[in-house]
């Protein structure tokens, strides 16, 4: 999936990095405020999308909390829109997370400033799930 939307992440910065948990085990309550994300304990694994040389490649990684995930952008998945993602795959899967972030089904948390995301190529990745960081006026 990822090397069939190449383009998405061709100005991404090497070393950018996407994270993917399940509601679940990220050990985020509903309404925590920063303070009570940044305590929040996890559990369970996490599939990131880091950009290489050769593209973008994806691992799956322990993931014991939002602190320690180093990733740039992390999606919190509920576990029906996970399911939903998993039978999006072969098609497009791209287009069902960006649907999935629409009805509430994945929560999305930004871990670098709208700068650091500009410079390391963020913006048609964002832009393509409807999340356009830079606003209408640039």
């Amino acid at each position: 999936m990822l090397d069939r939307h190449a383009e998405l992440f061709s100005e991404m910065s090497a070393g950018s990095r996407v994270g993917f948990v399940a509601r679940a085990g990220a050990g985020i309550s509903p309404g925590k405020h920063v303070a009570g994300l940044m305590a929040a304990n996890g559990s369970g694994d996490m599939m990131a999308w880091e950009r290489r040389e050769a593209g973008m490649r994806t691992s799956v990684e322990g993931y014991v909390g939002f602190q320690d995930a180093k990733v740039d952008l992390l999606f919190v998945v509920e576990d029906e829109a996970l399911a939903s993602m998993r039978e999006a795959l072969s098609g497009e899967a791209l287009s069902m997370i960006k649907r999935l972030i629409r009805k509430g089904g994945i929560m999305f948390y930004v871990m670098k400033n709208k700068y650091q995301l500009q410079d390391a190529g963020y913006e048609e990745f964002l832009e393509s799930l409807g999340l356009a960081f830079l606003g209408a006026c640039r």
